[in-house]
């Protein structure tokens, strides 16, 4: 399963919120094949992607597994579950050897409400994603035509 590397949404951006969430991350290793959450299950927090490359892949309704373009250095993974309040939408597995900074959901929520400025860059990161999707989709209705 071939899947493209994600351009980090606005490096710029994700680069000030990275550096805001820094002090408050627990480093974690990923091997090769580790997974780091599954589909359905409810976020434990989000992940900020230092080196490596994360598959992110989903399951259609035939249970057969979907790629998702894979994340990459200076990305955060499970932001739009943690912030929802949804179970993951899809799951996260390390292609290769990977390093994460690791924020627990309740950690994270104390942090967004004790630096409200973070908020806007929060909401421009998850808007940022769902243009991306809304493209994306474009993209597949043209090439089915």
């Amino acid at each position: 399963m071939t899947v493209e590397l994600q351009e980090a949404v606005n490096p710029a951006l994700c680069e000030s919120v990275i550096r805001a969430l820094a002090r408050y991350e627990k480093a974690e290793g990923w091997p090769t094949g580790s997974i780091l959450f599954r589909e359905g299950e409810h976020p434990r927090g989000v992940y900020i992607v230092h080196s490596g490359e994360i598959d992110q892949v989903f399951s259609s309704r035939g249970g057969h597994a979907k790629p998702l373009l894979a994340a990459g250095p200076g990305q955060i993974l499970g932001l739009s579950c943690v912030v929802s309040g949804k179970p993951h939408n899809c799951s996260a597995t390390a292609r290769t050897p990977s390093v994460t900074g690791f924020i627990e959901k309740e950690r994270f929520t104390t942090i967004l409400e004790e630096q409200p400025s973070l908020w806007w860059s929060i909401l421009q990161l998850l808007s940022t994603d769902i243009n991306s999707c809304y493209d994306c989709m474009k993209s597949l209705s043209h090439n089915g035509r």
